[in-house]
């Protein structure tokens, strides 16, 4: 059980201050092209001012902020200010819909609204959101538009050193990730919960004193602030991560001395392709980390040829995680590539390690709906090892619950006798022999084909192979009478007659069955925060089945 003592969060970034407070926190280019950098004495001192002001405009501990700021320093600035002073910061995905945008805010119930000019005009569009009685802008104010307040006007005042003793059960953050139930999803994350994470990402993704680091993902560029590393922010758009600008990338890496970075996949795919076409080297780089969408043997192997270099291998690790739990698993890329080229010619999954110490998992029987346990426990759902699952996962860094969505709760959450809050991570795979977790699918894209349970991920490698004309596939279950499902695989890439006939004898020598091939001319749909996971439903409403 977590400590009773207080926790805030914002107590780690004071203590980096304390330590290392001359050293550059965030450094990150304008839209001038400029490098705009900050102190970690002066990240603290802008913090404590901009909480003492919000503080003075009424803002109090348990309250929702909205918070609609870019990839900036100001960003953090309010983001750590709001937590100073015992308010919960709220995100909401830039990249969904306006009308979505507006709804989540709402839903929120926020008592302030923090952001950028051009966001205050949709809350003086939207009813629900002209309301909120404190508004801040990071831009220029004129009488009181677009916002009561801004951002300079509570930097002009002194801070007051105050930080809100914070239990580890208290909110701190909530992040809505998904509107498809047409609820809101937000993962209510804790002060515990991010002390947790904290601790689990030092202890498993450690950095050297010396170390500049690169990180794409917020929850990385935080854990920095807490360690007192300096981050250098992408110049990039956060919303089309497949479309960087790689020669501008990696050379802001090397203006800095980049010796870490962390991406999403399409990320280094498109360094990759650069250093590989006569790009520069990047001497200092020593380990690059990414995640959150599998990643095949050919792009491990493209990375490594194109990142290694004469002085030093690049240390090239693949983490496994989710917005609710983050870090559950990791695994670098030489151990991947060996277990592949001692695997049987079938697809086996992508492995994806053994999981961190301060995790505990199950793999239990695959189910659509709730799941409550009975007088047996585990033993009801428990599946043997070897045979696919689902996993579910719990540690102190395990979100327990989301924001006014008992929901989403009932549908993601199991507790167990003790009482123990159990996150299902929605990902179908098998424990092998060593402890080493493969993932398979996901839940809700398994295909039930005639009674059989046939895995996406499986298929979709085995309808890949190695072939780099094959840039996309994704295998989908499409409504049959009589089969109940049939298997489909849609592929894109530079496909003719010859490449379909590999594929479907690819899939027949590992056993799988294939109902439909699908060519596709366009861009399969994939996750809009990574760009990098096929989104089954959307593909399905393309295709219009």
């Amino acid at each position: 059980m977590a400590s009773a003592r207080p926790t805030n969060v914002v107590s780690f970034l004071r203590s980096a201050a304390e330590r290392v407070g001359a050293r550059p926190a965030l450094i990150l280019e304008n839209d001038a092209g400029q490098d705009e950098s900050i102190s970690f004495a002066q990240l603290w001192d802008r913090v404590d001012r901009v909480s003492a002001g919000l503080r003075r405009e009424g803002l109090a501990p348990g309250e929702r902020a909205i918070v609609m700021i870019p990839m900036s320093i100001d960003l953090y600035v309010v983001l750590l200010a709001v937590l100073k002073l015992g308010g919960v910061a709220v995100f909401v995905d830039p990249w969904i819909d306006r009308r979505k945008i507006a709804a989540f805010a709402a839903f929120a119930r926020p008592t302030a609204y923090l952001g950028i000019a051009k966001s205050h005009v949709l809350r003086l569009l939207e009813p629900a959101l002209r309301s909120i009685r404190l508004s801040v802008t990071t831009g220029q104010r004129f009488l009181n538009l677009p916002a009561r307040r801004t951002l300079r006007e509570l930097l002009a005042q002194p801070g007051d050193g105050q930080v809100f003793d914070a239990t580890p059960d208290d909110p701190a953050l909530i992040t809505f990730t998904t509107g498809s139930s047409g609820i809101p999803k937000g993962a209510n994350r804790t002060h515990g919960f991010l002390a947790a994470q904290h601790a689990a990402l030092t202890v498993t993704f450690p950095y050297r004193d010396e170390d500049i680091d690169m990180p794409m993902f917020p929850v990385f560029a935080l854990n920095n602030l807490a360690s007192g590393i300096t981050s250098i922010v992408p110049r990039m758009d956060f919303a089309k991560v497949d479309q960087i600008d790689a020669a501008g990338i990696l050379a802001q890496m090397r203006r800095h001395r980049v010796t870490a970075c962390t991406a999403s996949p399409p990320f280094y795919d498109r360094l990759a392709e650069h250093l590989k076409s006569g790009g520069e080297p990047l001497p200092l780089v020593r380990r690059v980390l990414t995640g959150g969408a599998p990643v095949g043997d050919s792009q491990l192997q493209s990375w490594q040829q194109a990142f290694h270099t004469a002085a030093a291998p690049v240390e090239i690790v693949v983490a496994y995680g989710s917005t609710e739990a983050e870090p559950v698993a990791h695994i670098h890329a030489e151990e991947r590539l060996a277990l592949s080229h001692h695997t049987t010619a079938r697809p086996q999954g992508y492995c994806v390690g053994v999981l961190i110490p301060a995790i505990t998992a199950h793999a239990i029987r695959i189910h659509a709906g709730p799941i409550e346990l009975g007088q047996q426990g585990w033993s009801d759902w428990d599946v043997p090892r070897g045979e696919v699952g689902e996993l579910v996962v719990s540690g102190l860094h395990v979100c327990k619950d989301y924001y006014l969505n008992p929901m989403a709760v009932a549908e993601n959450k199991i507790v167990d006798a003790d009482g123990q809050v159990w996150h299902r991570m929605g990902d179908t795979g098998y424990f092998d022999a060593d402890g080493r977790f493969w993932l398979v699918g996901r839940v809700y894209s398994t295909i039930w084909r005639n009674g059989q349970t046939v895995h996406p991920q499986l298929l979709e490698q085995a309808a890949r192979g190695a072939d780099p004309r094959i840039r996309q596939t994704a295998a989908l279950g499409l409504a049959d009478g009589m089969l109940g499902e049939r298997v489909a695989i849609v592929v894109r890439g530079e496909i003719d007659a010859e490449v379909e006939q590999q594929i479907r004898t690819r899939l027949a020598d590992a056993g799988f069955p294939l109902d439909e091939l699908i060519v596709s001319d366009k861009p399969l749909p994939v996750d809009p925060r990574h760009n990098s996971k096929i989104d089954y439903a959307e593909l399905k409403r393309n295709l219009g089945r």
